[in-house]
């Protein structure tokens, strides 16, 4: 999950927005993120003016959520319930306390990341607001290769492919400089895979990327 703010730098003028990305986590990933966004930014306090309340939700959430973890392992739903019940709380106090620090007057992007979040700036590594890839199917060629059709937008250098399996984190698996013979390979057997694409133009600019096609590896 990406939240989005229309921030001006003083100097130059470009965008930059906090992204949590937290949704697609692993669960210790999640509890070590939001472990050093909390050390981060009481050690920073004096550029989050305000956040005392909003750091020391994270905190508590954060102390819950760990607890939570290993308590949840073979202990029944019910604990895994609890476990994915924290997680929601923990989450949502990320999202509350990113909102807070794009809200401080004069924030940058350096400023920013030194909170532990993830920022994003616009500029020559920005998506470009053209039409994105659009993915129109996928197919089996071998073990742990999938084929890929695909009708690119106008003006593209190449073709950018990431593939999502279950909660992990999206993995890069392949650039094309056309749409033709397009073969993903060295893929996990057997999983399903969620594909996306996105175009590269000239000056390393790039498109959003693609809605996600699923299919299964052999």
């Amino acid at each position: 999950m990406n939240l989005r703010l229309d921030k001006l730098s003083s100097n130059n003028m470009s965008l930059f927005r906090i992204s949590l990305g937290v949704s697609k986590k692993k669960d210790s990933q999640l509890d070590d993120y939001a472990t050093n966004i909390v050390i981060k930014t009481t050690a920073n306090a004096a550029t989050f003016p305000g956040q005392t309340a909003n750091v020391a939700a994270v905190g508590a959430a954060q102390v819950n959520f760990h607890e939570s973890l290993s308590v949840s392992k073979g202990n029944g739903l019910a604990a895994t319930a609890d476990k994915k019940a924290k997680r929601v709380i923990l989450e949502a106090a990320l999202r509350v306390l990113a909102l807070a620090i794009q809200a401080i007057p004069g924030m940058t992007a350096a400023t920013a990341r030194l909170s532990g979040f993830d920022v994003i700036e616009s500029g020559p590594h920005a998506p470009v607001a053209t039409n994105k890839p659009v993915i129109g199917g996928l197919s089996n060629v071998a073990p742990g290769k999938l084929g890929v059709k695909v009708t690119a937008p106008d003006g593209y250098k190449s073709l950018e492919f990431q593939t999502t399996v279950g909660t992990a984190e999206p993995v890069r698996c392949g650039t094309f400089p056309s749409t033709r013979d397009v073969v993903l390979e060295d893929l996990p057997s057997l999983q399903l895979h969620a594909v996306q694409c996105r175009a590269v133009f000239g000056g390393k600019r790039y498109s959003e990327w693609s809605e996600p096609v699923s299919h299964t590896t052999t």
